[in-house]
């Protein structure tokens, strides 16, 4: 497997949750740049990137208190 950050080897590694929990955590890290990849943090770049496909960017007139015409005789 291969970084994607910087393309970098992964190596798995398993960690405990913090806190002193049991609880044994799965990850990947990379050699070369120290990324870490844990389920938590994969799911949450998935859902940035989807939200972020849906954001459509629309362009609005600004608002202005008063019509043109009323501007002009004003």
């Amino acid at each position: 497997m291969s970084c994607a950050r910087c393309g970098g080897l992964l190596v798995k590694e398993s960690v405990y949750d913090r806190e002193g929990s049991s609880q044994l955590v799965h990850m990947n890290r990379c050699l070369q740049c120290g990324n870490i990849e844990d389920p938590v943090s994969v799911r949450n770049r998935e859902q940035v990137l989807q939200s972020s496909s849906l954001k459509v960017k629309v362009r609005r007139e600004p608002e202005h208190p008063f019509p043109p015409i009323q501007l002009a005789k004003g």
